[in-house]
């Protein structure tokens, strides 16, 4: 089954906890001072994290960020680099650490959709 996340933009935060939503919403400020459009999602664990994976990396998903109770306390995120040849994932990353890191995997990704012709 296909899950309805509706997401287009950039990044898809899945939160795996309302009681998270002030962490989550710092997340996505800083996501967005990096200009990528973010989407959220509050995952229900009668849904696979690897379907929703799967289907927002088929609607063209950059990258899902995974934000759990022990991520919050922790200030780190879970990454998931959904396109490429080689897509990653990064467990428990400080979240100063995982925003250059998506800042730089992004900048790059902005590079090369600028180089293809005909890309808008």
């Amino acid at each position: 089954a296909v899950v309805s996340t509706q997401s287009t933009g950039d990044v898809l935060i899945v939160n795996c906890n309302r009681d998270i939503r002030g962490y989550s919403d710092v997340v996505i400020n800083r996501l967005k001072e990096l200009q990528m459009v973010c989407d959220s999602f509050f995952w229900s664990e009668n849904m696979p994290l690897n379907q929703i994976l799967a289907d927002i990396t088929r609607d063209g998903v950059l990258y899902a960020v995974v934000l759990t109770e022990a991520s919050a306390h922790e200030k780190s995120i879970n990454i998931h680099v959904l396109q490429g040849r080689n897509p990653k994932d990064f467990r428990d990353v400080p979240l100063a650490d995982g925003l250059d890191l998506l800042e730089r995997d992004f900048n790059k990704a902005q590079t090369a959709r600028s180089q293809v012709p005909g890309f808008l």
